[in-house]
């Protein structure tokens, strides 16, 4: 291992890299400054606040790259690539903070007849086993009883990042773990859950996702730039972060080596479940719909936000709940998570981590991403809690239960090879 004096000057030289993107893309006159510092009409101390946060997080990542955005009240914005030439419109892989789009092109489906939300896939996938009583409602609200795939594939995923992996391969991973308890009440949250949404929409309309995303989502959304990608291709063409990783061991980073650039990624990693490829601004657009009733009409619009706790609550013989669930706290609801009045969710992907999170009632957005996975979703939504408390304190964004100073320590916990 690295001592402690080569690890502090390494990541010394990290944020040299972070202060100079940050002199990069704010001086005025140079080349990729145009592009970099998209909107910019917060107050000089909401803007460096803002910057400070990213540049310690990137150097507490070891990112060298990083977007955000903040979207706040009175019409006062902040949209900022950090990086030579990295801008609002350099895309993106959202993984599990696009992961609703999915559920949302559900909705889409549902509201126009086409799915009956509480059928069992069973009656649509009808070669899959292990998925008996499991309704398109539970893939969303996350009660299906179906574990998660991913803890498997840590090391997998970080150190052969350009691996193609069938759906039916990662579906099998979180099948050999199920049923959780109480499948059809107790919320487990799991990726398997939209992979497998996907792969019946697919069957059930005879249609590539990457279509039905496109008519159902994508373009009522305002998402112009954002695309559902063939998912064995390894690469997204034009400006986009250059992804990087510290390999892994046990599940966990190995810090006596320099982050690895991973240019190339494979979507199939997530498939469905975090494939998408977008933008900053395409994913506040996204949230505001989806929170805004776009999706499902009169009849399902109001599911996406309809929080339950995710703490499950103790159950009898029967399941009936022999207590209350807390009413405070991280809640779901169809598809995203509810923290505070904020709803959104953050994910990662190898070389890339992002969160986007919307307040509907004071129309609030933040989405923020790094170009380093190896911190995981935690950090990243710590990141995006923080700007959103500084945000409050600046008087752009909702009042939340949190401090900036809770958030920082969250980062701090969630830091990686320092």
């Amino acid at each position: 291992m690295l001592s402690n004096l080569a690890h502090r000057g390494r990541f010394a030289a990290v944020a040299l890299v972070a202060s100079a993107a940050l002199l990069l893309t704010g001086c005025t006159g140079d080349a990729g400054a145009k592009d970099a510092v998209d909107v910019a009409t917060v107050s000089d101390s909401t803007a460096t606040r803002i910057d400070d946060a990213i540049a310690s997080a990137m150097t507490q990542s070891g990112s060298t790259e990083a977007i955000v955005g903040v979207w706040g009240e009175g019409d006062k914005s902040y949209v900022r690539g950090y990086g030579d030439g990295i801008g609002a419109n350099t895309k993106i892989r959202g993984a599990q903070a696009t992961q609703p789009v999915m559920c949302a092109l559900l909705l889409d489906l549902a509201a126009t007849g086409r799915i009956d939300l509480d059928r069992e896939i069973s009656k649509d996938l009808t070669r899959q086993a292990d998925i008996e009583g499991v309704t398109y409602r539970q893939l969303c609200d996350m009660r299906s009883g179906i574990a998660d795939f991913k803890k498997a594939y840590t090391d997998l995923f970080a150190n052969n990042p350009t691996r193609y992996w069938p759906a039916q391969e990662l579906l099998a991973e979180g099948f050999a773990h199920s049923p959780l308890a109480w499948p059809g009440l107790n919320m487990n949250q799991s990726d398997t859950n939209i992979l497998l949404l996907a792969r019946v929409l697919k069957v059930e309309t005879g249609v590539e996702p990457a279509e039905l995303l496109k008519e159902h989502v994508f373009t009522k959304a305002g998402m112009g730039a954002s695309y559902f990608p063939s998912l064995d291709s390894n690469t997204i063409a034009g400006s986009t972060l250059a992804g990087l990783t510290y390999p892994s061991a046990g599940g966990k980073p190995v810090c006596d080596v320099e982050p690895v650039a991973v240019p190339e990624v494979s979507p199939s990693m997530l498939g469905g479940a975090g494939a998408t490829v977008t933008t900053v601004t395409d994913l506040k657009n996204f949230y505001e719909n989806y929170l805004g009733g776009t999706f499902g009409g009169e009849e399902y619009s109001a599911l996406t936000t309809d929080a339950f706790p995710t703490t499950n609550p103790k159950r009898d013989k029967e399941g009936k709940p022999t207590e209350e669930p807390a009413a405070e706290g991280r809640q779901w609801t169809f598809g995203t998570e509810k923290m505070g009045p904020l709803y959104g969710r953050a994910g990662a992907i190898t070389g890339t981590l992002t969160a986007a999170y919307h307040d509907p009632a004071s129309g609030y957005s933040v989405v923020v991403t790094v170009n380093n996975s190896s911190a995981g979703a935690g950090f990243i939504k710590a990141l995006a809690f923080e700007i959103a408390a500084i945000s409050a304190e600046e008087g752009i964004g909702p009042e939340l239960p949190w401090t900036v100073d809770e958030q920082v320590a969250e980062l701090g916990k969630a830091a990686v090879c320092q």
